[in-house]
């Protein structure tokens, strides 16, 4: 009987050879309803959708967005290191500026100590003949513990181009602007430049009692910009005329 089950044509002669009798057409029908339960079977899982892997466009899909999740904080950590380095820049374009201040302050301070004049006319010695188109100053040059006047360096008809390049030295940590006195096979270029501008108040070539300083720090920044920090004082004479 089990080698019936998928033999309808054995089974449509027997239902021929027996009659049109009950039982049989029962038999045929049961062997029948048995018979079409693998099959039926079969057939479902033939067209049951395969959900095993994915389409080309979900993979798309998924890419795309796997793209964009790791772009976002890709494109946050480099804006992160490229205010890091502009705000470092700046930091030391302020202190470079902030140092030429103070080398024109001390060179003041030194000469209104050494006048020994009536008038005190020489606490700008220097300062404006040197610095009233621009100048630069290395602090690496000095003397006694002191900066004198000798590390001022006029820039050649007021254009400092060739003299405000500023090095700096990996093992010191000083910053210079000079070519002089030291090799400068330990001291590296920098993007740093700086020079520096003397205007008399109450007189333009011989002032008496007040000059303005301007201090002033060029370096590129990101994308090659031009960044400038520049940093103004006023310093007065220590004995100013009564009169």
């Amino acid at each position: 009987m089990h080698k019936n089950k998928y033999n309808l044509a054995g089974l449509l002669q027997m239902d021929e050879i027996r009659g049109a009798g009950k039982a049989p057409r029962k038999a045929y029908s049961y062997m029948l309803t048995e018979s079409q339960g693998p099959r039926n079977e079969e057939v479902r899982r033939l067209r049951k959708p395969h959900t095993q892997g994915i389409t080309l466009v979900e993979c798309i899909v998924a890419v795309a967005i796997l793209a964009f999740a790791v772009a976002g904080p890709m494109t946050l950590a480099s804006a992160s290191l490229r205010a890091s380095r502009d705000a470092r820049n700046e930091l030391i374009a302020t202190h470079l500026a902030e140092e030429g201040i103070e080398a024109i302050h001390s060179i003041r301070d030194n000469n209104s100590a050494d006048d020994n004049t009536i008038d005190h006319n020489k606490w700008t010695q220097n300062l404006l003949n040197k610095c009233d188109n621009g100048c630069v100053i290395d602090i690496t040059d000095h003397a006694a513990n002191v900066w004198a006047n000798s590390a001022l360096v006029q820039c050649p008809g007021g254009d400092c181009t060739s003299v405000e390049k500023i090095y700096e030295n990996k093992a010191s940590g000083l910053y210079r602007q000079g070519n002089g006195a030291f090799s400068l096979a330990s001291w590296d270029l920098t993007p740093f430049k700086r020079n520096m501008k003397v205007t008399g108040i109450d007189s333009m070539s011989n002032p008496s009692r007040q000059i303005h300083v301007v201090s002033t720090v060029t370096y590129a920044g990101y994308g090659g910009k031009l960044r400038t920090v520049s940093i103004g004082d006023d310093l007065y004479n220590w004995f100013p005329p009564l009169n």
